[in-house]
């Protein structure tokens, strides 16, 4: 019974509900090194050194601007471009 009533009113959905989209991304211009808290800076290069040694890092939940500020560390360290 129940398998009837869906195959009746099985309507397909158009090809903009279902298609998902691409969000936008927002351009920021890049962090110069002075702008980069030291505290950070340092984060970054322990991050660097442990995996030239082969070594996992713990990395603790950050704010996305400090999250930033530790991925531009690795980027001047040349560690992951």
């Amino acid at each position: 019974m129940r398998s009837q009533l869906y195959d009746r009113f099985y309507f397909s959905p158009s090809a903009g509900a279902v298609k998902p989209r691409r969000h936008s991304r927002i351009l920021r211009a890049d962090i110069t090194a002075p702008e980069i808290d030291p505290a950070l800076r340092a984060f970054g290069r322990h991050i660097a050194r442990s995996h030239r040694k082969g070594r996992g890092v713990h990395i603790p939940a950050m704010k996305n601007s400090a999250l930033g500020q530790v991925l531009r560390t690795l980027e001047l360290k040349r560690a992951f471009n």
